[in-house]
């Protein structure tokens, strides 16, 4: 009894410690390739055009090629967006965009401040993710019987046009009319007109640029800062691309062939022509399978159950496996800082080692200083990286029923792939240890009481999330005397009282309260980054129809079906029990749901 006890409690302290965390996004959203489709290229082939016994009187190569368009479209929308959003996303796939300054500001909101929008702005901003892929595909099959009994080739040569549409909308509720106060982001006073219209701005690269302002008395004092615009995982409204998704072929052998059954293995291979990701958009178009070279095998078998004595009528039961393993490839993702979800959108500051103006906190100097450049933390987290996948595998199984020249197939197809390794191949961006930090809602700059100038500061705010910072919070603060002390930096990184030497700094140049800064900063580090991997799984049904013509030496054949793909969905941790690597860890589960329509058309020869 008190083992059974023990374990309940420790259940309950789980579900407690992770009912306010938030689940890892996907750094990219990522599908299986447009080429790597079997449905496409068995079913109405088997023992019928590939896959054909020996004949005594074959005295040269037999085969099949075949040309098939196909149109697919995606849907369940909903769970592209979870991967793409996770727990931010409020209902009918949205995110609700508010200022620190927002009266009864939704604490799930994602923080307008770091998008160069006013503090009482509002917005929700939607999203119908949506994927379209309009296949060309060649397939080539030769029997090599002639060399040697049961041996085959085959190919696949797959061109491909796809769309990824974000469909991103904003709605608007309140432009807002605040500026940013003096020391949050500048120096002076930042005018609405200065800031950005709404979300899609800054979602598409804008920001207020390059700014220069006068402080102190008499304006002595010009200071420069950068606030600069969002370089990678932008949220563009549509994308596509169009060319070889990628080329695919095998060399098998049939160690049993007879008109009744087969059984065979292959070895195949992808050879990688699509798009290589480079991380500019959240939603980048992916055609092929990003890069990867393919090695594997391939299993087939079937096995004719019942035939009609005039032999004109069949059932069969048919199978295929394909397993590869793709190898690593370089490609450029964005991620976001641990237990962070979405942070490489909140802002970063960068600090210099070279103290001025004799910054201190509570008598002890600081050891770095804001250096007036704030950037998007996806500027810093974008990195070229290797990726390599264990094992992707399709395998398919389904029923063949023949009646004359007409085939009918209907089954089921499989599609996995294992949680991909990803390594860092170099920090080839601008992130570098103990320069960056992040901003949250600190104000990074305090004003010396003397002479009005203004005195960058070395306030850092570690525990602020996408939803706002320590000093504001989640839930933003309206009443003015609350404001003041928010602006005083009180729940910022290490605390101190600032002063520059002995001259207290204070909030603005015309109130009288000292501001804080850390003492010391706490910087962003490598370690501090999540590199989130992805796995993906989906079941689809099919039914297709093949007839083929009755001819002697080259015998036509036309055909069509239809599929639809169903991607498993994330799990959701509603108990200690199912909070497992998909909730808490870093290997996010992320695939596509889509139906698909196919033509087929060829011919075999003999």
């Amino acid at each position: 009894m008190k083992r059974i006890q023990h374990y309940l409690a420790i259940c309950v302290l789980l579900i407690m410690s992770t009912a306010h965390a938030e689940r890892d996004v996907a750094p990219k959203f990522t599908i299986r390739s447009q080429g790597f489709n079997s449905v496409r290229r068995l079913p109405g082939m088997i023992n019928r055009h590939i896959f054909v016994p020996n004949q005594e009187d074959r005295k040269d190569f037999y085969g099949t090629f075949a040309l098939v368009p196909e149109y697919t479209r995606s849907f369940r929308s909903d769970d592209i967006a979870d991967a793409l959003f996770g727990d931010a996303l409020e209902k009918n796939r949205s995110l609700a965009i508010q200022g620190s300054r927002v009266a009864g500001r939704n604490s799930n909101a994602l923080l307008a401040d770091y998008f160069y929008l006013p503090t009482d702005f509002n917005s929700c901003v939607c999203f119908t993710p949506r994927i379209q892929n309009f296949t060309l595909e060649f397939q080539g099959y030769v029997g090599l019987d002639y060399l040697f009994e049961g041996l085959y080739t085959w190919k696949t040569f797959t061109f491909n046009w796809t769309k990824w549409a974000l469909n991103i909308r904003e709605n608007v509720l309140d432009r807002g009319t605040n500026g940013f106060d003096a020391g949050y982001f500048t120096p002076g006073a930042l005018g609405r007109s200065i800031l950005l219209d709404d979300f899609r701005e800054y979602a598409l690269g804008n920001s207020p640029g390059t700014l220069t302002q006068t402080t102190g008395d008499n304006n002595q004092q010009s200071t420069t800062v950068q606030l600069r615009p969002l370089q990678f995982a932008k949220m563009q409204k549509n994308d596509s691309k169009a060319n070889i998704a990628d080329i695919r072929g095998g060399v098998g052998y049939n160690f049993l062939l007879d008109e009744d059954y087969h059984l065979g293995v292959n070895l195949q291979v992808a050879v990688p022509t699509g798009t290589r990701p480079d991380a500019e958009f959240l939603f980048e178009p992916q055609n092929g399978n990003d890069k990867h070279w393919e090695f594997g095998a391939g299993f087939n078998g079937h096995y004719t159950y019942w035939r009609s004595e005039d032999e004109t009528k069949s059932w069969s039961f048919n199978f295929n496996a394909d397993i590869t393993h793709m190898f690593k490839t370089r490609q450029r993702r964005t991620f976001d800082l641990d237990n962070k979800p979405l942070s490489r959108y909140m802002l970063a500051e960068k600090l210099s080692s070279e103290v001025t103006l004799n910054l201190q906190g509570d008598s002890v100097a600081a050891t770095s200083q804001f250096n007036n450049v704030l950037t998007p933390v996806a500027n810093l987290t974008t990195f070229d990286v290797n990726v390599s996948v264990g094992v992707q595998a399709d395998v398919l199984a389904w029923f063949s029923y023949v009646v004359r020249d007409l085939s009918i197939d209907f089954g089921y197809n499989f599609w996995g792939r294992s949680c991909e390794k990803i390594k860092q191949r170099c920090n080839c961006g601008e992130f570098a240890e103990g320069v960056w930090a992040l901003k949250g809602d600190a104000h990074v700059y305090g004003f010396n009481r003397d002479d009005e100038s203004a005195v960058p500061l070395s306030a850092t705010n570690s525990a602020a999330t996408i939803h706002g910072g320590s000093n504001f919070g989640v839930n933003g603060i309206i009443n003015s005397n609350d404001i003041e002390t928010a602006q005083s930096n009180p729940n910022i990184d290490n605390p101190q009282s600032a002063t520059s030497g002995a001259t207290i700094l204070d909030i603005n140049a015309d109130t009288a309260l000292q501001i804080n800064t850390s003492i010391q900063p706490v910087f962003i580090s490598q370690s501090d980054i999540n590199f989130a991997r992805t796995k993906g799984f989906t079941h689809k049904l099919f039914i297709s129809f093949n007839y083929t013509w009755d001819r002697e030496r080259w015998v036509p054949y036309l055909g069509g079906g239809t599929e639809v793909e169903f991607a498993q969905k994330r799990d959701k941790c509603e108990d200690c029990s199912s909070c497992d690597d998909d909730c808490k860890g870093n290997c996010i589960k992320a695939a596509l749901s889509q139906w698909g329509l196919w033509l087929k058309g060829g011919v075999s020869f003999q």
